[in-house]
């Protein structure tokens, strides 16, 4: 995808998740939580069908709601894209296995 077409298409994204200003912002001044969104969509626009999130507790600071990530992942509403979070060893219970499909 072109430069351009990719940053509208991100743009629109964060914009979803009322996200947009972090556009404006240096990395050090983003949230850890800002910056998985970030790399979140990044990982959407590639043409994996596939999406490992792999213990998001060590990804990002101070995550209490997972329910609110994954509410927020399922708002991006990307299509034919499997999402998988893992983190067998410390949360199971949390996630009770779950799978989104967007």
């Amino acid at each position: 995808m072109p430069t351009r077409e990719a940053q509208l298409e991100a743009k629109r994204e964060l914009h979803k998740l009322n996200l947009v200003t972090i556009g404006e912002k240096r990395v050090a001044q983003c949230s850890s939580l800002e910056l998985f969104y970030v790399m979140f969509i990044r990982a959407m626009m590639t043409n994996k069908n596939h999406i490992l999130i792999d213990m998001p507790y060590s990804i990002i600071n101070n995550l209490e709601d997972i329910d609110l990530l994954i509410e927020n992942i399922e708002l991006l509403n990307f299509q034919n894209k499997y999402i998988f979070i893992l983190d067998t060893l410390n949360h199971n219970s949390r996630y009770n296995s779950r799978v989104l499909k967007t």
